[in-house]
């Protein structure tokens, strides 16, 4: 391979790391800004078009970013298995090592700044993922159908049985007070109020409550992680992104299907949260996690990947691409600038802003994300944080500053 399509090839990933944090970053906006009516309170009373936003989040955002992440996560872990091996180092001690500075961030990210943490599944699951490193691609095959498609169908009875219960008088009754007490759960705000009167170190105490409590549901994620993890895994071990331009054919496979089955999925997941009441539709988002959004998000990184193979020099291209190439850096700044603009240690816009005004705040912090880290980029190798994570990795003191 040329150094031109090598250079092709670790662009497309910078690509769609980039892409992927754009949609990572308004999810997680909405969140800690509290907007209200936003997934899954969606039986907050909003404005029609404040809910046609949600909507649309839900339908094109939700659940489809992360998991791209996941996969491009799991292409890193491949191309690190082969940079150890290519440099005749032990793989699992350096490995390890990532997996720990990853965990190091993440539990940085949770006490300094939000609750809401990827990184920590990402290290948990990224040192499950070391036990596949050598397993084969059919034996992948199959625990990435088993991943998505057991929790896909165990939501999917507990889905059907909510609708079935409430054909019964007693069950009606049951699952009509579980539908007011969630719906009151959902407009809670008494964390963020809490959040808002608190000051920066008061806070921290009152994530690792939040963390605690939400961690069932953080965790229940490992299985759509871990099945993307795999995917990724084998697209860097069969040397898949290596053969971009002569994988046309099964790129647009996976995009017409990708797109066709996870845009009708959410097409009747959003529906559901029109016309069933609370607990069934909140069921019916958990779907997306499990099985619609995985297929979505390979259904974009198909269409990402085959519009970049067409045309490489397109500019927005380029403006992804820096961004990508310091993910991890972006990533917690994204946060840094968004708790810092939600809570009471900084500016304390949360719960006084709509959707509209969150969706402005995420172009204008990513645009400057981009202008940043293409700043950054012309005297750096790395982003800060990167180069950190790289230190912890190769464990020694690496240069960071691009040669004259």
């Amino acid at each position: 391979m040329n150094d031109n399509s090598q250079s092709e090839r670790v662009q497309v990933l910078d690509v769609l790391r980039g892409f992927a944090l754009f949609g990572i970053l308004v999810i997680n906006a909405m969140s800690i800004l509290a907007v209200k009516g936003s997934t899954p309170a969606f039986t907050v009373e909003i404005p029609f078009a404040d809910r046609l936003l949600q909507d649309l989040i839900l339908f094109f955002v939700e659940s489809k970013f992360f998991t791209l992440f996941s996969l491009l996560f799991g292409i890193g872990f491949a191309i690190q298995i082969q940079s150890a091996e290519k440099q005749g180092t032990k793989f699992l001690p350096r490995i390890s090592r990532r997996m720990l500075g990853l965990l190091v961030f993440g539990l940085l990210h949770i006490l300094l700044l939000w609750d809401g943490d990827i990184l920590v599944i990402y290290a948990i699951t990224g040192t499950l993922l070391i036990a596949f490193r050598k397993t084969s691609f059919i034996r992948i095959k199959k625990w990435v159908i088993g991943l998505l498609a057991v929790p896909g169908f165990l939501v999917l009875l507990i889905f059907m049985y909510t609708l079935a219960a409430r054909l019964s008088p007693d069950g009606a009754a049951s699952f009509a007070k579980s539908d007011k007490s969630l719906a009151k759960e959902f407009a809670n705000t008494d964390a963020t109020q809490a959040l808002l009167q608190n000051g920066f170190l008061e806070g921290i105490t009152e994530r690792i409550h939040t963390y605690l409590e939400l961690s069932p549901l953080l965790f229940s994620r490992i299985p759509t992680v871990l099945a993307m993890f795999l995917i990724g895994l084998y697209l860097g071990r069969s040397n898949f992104i290596r053969q971009l331009p002569e994988k046309i054919g099964v790129l647009k496979k996976v995009r017409f299907w990708g797109l066709t089955v996870g845009f009708t999925l959410m097409l009747l997941i959003v529906a559901c949260t029109k016309f069933l009441p609370t607990v069934s539709a909140l069921i019916a988002i958990i779907e997306d996690q499990y099985l619609a959004g995985p297929i979505l998000c390979l259904g974009y990184a198909a269409a990402l990947t085959l519009a970049f193979i067409k045309n490489p020099q397109r500019k927005l291209f380029g403006l992804f691409s820096r961004v990508g190439r310091m993910a991890l850096t972006n990533y917690l700044t994204q946060s840094l600038v968004l708790t810092f603009l939600s809570y009471g240690w900084g500016v304390g816009f949360a719960l006084r802003l709509n959707g509209f005004q969150v969706l402005g705040i995420c172009l204008l912090l990513f645009s400057a994300q981009i202008v940043i880290s293409g700043l950054w980029l012309k005297l750096f190798k790395y982003g800060p944080l990167e180069w950190v994570w790289r230190c912890i990795t190769y464990w020694r003191i690496l240069p960071i500053r691009l040669q004259a």
